[in-house]
């Protein structure tokens, strides 16, 4: 495949498609051409869901093939999970495709949606719970008093963590309000200088888009 079909006309189309985007939200057009646009926009849309769709399914191969490889490796430790992993995935779209057969949206399907609030979400909600003691250790190591900033990252994650529990409120009324300042004066003031640098940040990547400096979206390209 030619360079020019590998790299430039993907280059030249998503270039065309953020100037239009700009000049659509940044400048005034007549009603009929912004209409237009919007419907074109909505059909992009469209197409990212599929995509997003395509995506979804090679993502579920491979983990299809990955776990039949661990079976296949004899992998003593590893060969229950593969095989739970590998039957409850066919399980789960064969009840999708059996709900999109009968013209009946997925997440309504009875089969499907007792699997996912019995089984689905407990074991989802069991992996975030073992979390918790990672997150506890953590926070055990990084609020540690070795320093003036982590003495004053410490006082405020107390101060937030009480004014968020009713023990605060029994212990000292005060917590709360306080913790809204926190929320609203320092939090607002640090977030800020992050929101604008992820908007700077959103500008020269677009305009390494438009002048084709950014190629890394495309994958690696020999």
């Amino acid at each position: 495949m030619s360079v020019v079909v590998r790299r430039n006309i993907p280059q030249i189309i998503v270039a065309l498609i953020i100037v239009l985007m700009v000049i659509f939200y940044f400048f005034y057009i007549e009603k009929p051409v912004s209409d237009a646009f919007g419907t074109a926009d909505k059909a992009l849309s469209d197409w990212a869901i599929v995509i997003t769709a395509i995506a979804a399914i090679v993502g579920g191969i491979d983990i299809l093939r990955y776990h039949a490889n661990q079976i296949r490796k004899r992998e003593r430790r590893q060969i229950i999970f593969s095989s739970i992993v590998i039957v409850l995935e066919i399980i789960m779209v064969s009840l999708a495709c059996y709900a999109l057969s009968s013209g009946i949206a997925i997440t309504t399907q009875p089969n499907f949606q007792w699997l996912y609030t019995y089984l689905y979400a407990p074991a989802d909600a069991a992996m975030y719970s073992i979390l918790v003691f990672y997150i506890a250790s953590a926070s055990y190591r990084t609020f540690r008093a070795r320093n003036p900033p982590a003495i004053l990252l410490l006082i405020v994650a107390i101060i937030v963590m009480l004014g968020n529990t009713s023990l605060g409120a029994m212990i000292w009324e005060g917590f709360l309000p306080l913790r809204d300042w926190i929320y609203n004066v320092p939090n607002t003031a640090a977030f800020r200088p992050i929101t604008m640098g992820i908007g700077f940040g959103l500008i020269i990547l677009g305009l390494r888009l438009i002048i084709g400096k950014e190629t890394t979206w495309m994958g690696r390209r020999e």
